[in-house]
C-alpha cells in the first residue's frame, strides 16, 4: 500500500541513526563523540516518529467511530511500554 514506503524508509533511517549513535564513541574521540551523538539521538527520535505515524493512521482507517478513542489509547499505551523497554 501507500504506507509501506514510509515504513521502510523510517526503518532504514532509524537503523542508520541508531548505528551512528551507538558507534559515535568509536568514530570520534573525546568531546566530538558527544557532539555527534546528541544530534543522532534527536534524529533517532524523529525517525521513530516517522515509523509510528503510518501505524496510527492504520488504527484510524480500520477502527469505527466509537472505537477511535479507545484504540488510540491502546496504541499510546503500547508505544509507552515499547519506549520504556527500548530506552531503559
Amino acid at each position: 500500500g501507500r504506507r509501506r514506503p514510509v515504513i521502510l524508509s523510517g526503518l532504514i533511517a532509524t537503523w542508520i541513526a541508531g548505528m551512528l549513535f551507538s558507534s559515535a564513541e568509536h568514530i570520534f574521540s573525546g568531546d566530538a563523540a558527544v557532539f555527534f551523538a546528541a544530534p543522532m539521538y534527536w534524529i533517532m527520535d524523529v525517525t521513530i516518529n516517522i515509523l509510528q505515524t503510518p501505524h496510527r493512521a492504520l488504527v484510524a482507517d480500520l477502527a469505527s467511530d466509537e472505537q477511535q478513542v479507545p484504540m488510540q489509547v491502546v496504541f499510546v499505551f503500547f508505544m509507552a511500554v515499547g519506549n520504556f523497554l527500548g530506552f531503559s
